[in-house]
């Protein structure tokens, strides 16, 4: 009986092909990694907010809340420019959703590419700023406008790179919710609920639950301190520099893409299993 044995190089192949299935979706430190994108976004939300006369960049629900305003009201101050954000938010989340589909039909993980595209796109947001600057005199003008439709795109980025690749994260760019879980959690720690029979079982559902718990503010509470950490170092730094502050994000970014990237390497290494031929 004439048995064929795999090849090694059909074998590597094989690997570099689960190799490359097996790529990351997340970090080595999920929790510090949310905590800087979370700076990220509280920092480009804030110098957006200080410098467009307060459009909006990563918190797309005051730019809605705005045009509902717009509509009812009959406002013009800004109108045009917080009205146009709406769309290109939707655009930037529907072309980089499609991005990354495309990423993995090569069989790859989005993760590293979804981050080099948000970098590009936080640089693009301070080279446009610092270029038309001069001509931002006021809210309506058209330079305000395509400065925020960059910083929009890039905080559209992150929020799609958080519902695709990286969503086992809390959320980065939206508090509400993390506030909300945190509170609860908050009050489970200093007020737990009462009950049971003060047995053994009884203790030891009491100390799996507190685990939980703790892990929980953790997970919520680094993304909301250092959201509101990234806001206050945005309004000191764009008040001082404008939107040249936005090449800080801009690094902290990047330098999580060449993370990403090197952890990518590293897992998709292939080891090359030689079988003998009988």
């Amino acid at each position: 009986m004439d048995v064929r044995h795999p090849r090694s190089s059909d074998l590597a192949a094989l690997s570099l092909g689960a190799a490359d299935r097996a790529a990351p979706t997340s970090f080595s430190n999920d929790a510090v990694s949310a905590a800087l994108l979370s700076a990220v976004a509280g920092y480009v939300d804030t110098a957006g907010f200080l410098a467009l006369y307060g459009l909006f960049t990563a918190h797309v629900t005051g730019d809605l809340v705005t045009a509902g305003a717009i509509v009812a009201e009959r406002l013009r101050f800004g109108a045009s420019a917080r009205l146009a954000m709406i769309p290109t938010f939707m655009a930037s989340v529907a072309a980089t959703a499609l991005f990354a589909r495309a990423i993995r039909r090569r069989g790859n993980a989005p993760l590293v590419a979804l981050l080099a595209l948000m970098t590009l796109a936080l640089a693009t947001f301070c080279a446009t700023g610092v270029a038309l600057r001069p001509f931002a005199k006021g809210p309506d003008e058209w330079s305000v406008m395509l400065i925020g439709a960059t910083g929009v795109i890039a905080m559209g980025v992150q929020n799609t790179l958080m519902r695709d690749a990286l969503r086992t994260l809390s959320p980065t760019t939206i508090m509400t919710g993390n506030l909300t879980q945190f509170t609860i959690d908050l009050v489970e720690i200093l007020l737990p609920m009462g009950g049971g029979d003060g047995g053994e079982g009884d203790l030891q559902k009491r100390t799996r639950v507190r685990t939980e718990v703790t892990a929980r503010l953790v997970k919520f509470g680094l993304p909301l301190g250092g959201f509101v950490l990234g806001a206050a170092l945005g309004a000191r730094l764009t008040s001082s520099f404008g939107l040249w502050s936005i090449a800080l994000p801009t690094f902290i970014v990047g330098g999580l893409t060449v993370v990403a990237w090197r952890r990518s390497r590293m897992k998709t290494t292939v080891r090359t299993v030689a079988v003998p031929n009988t």
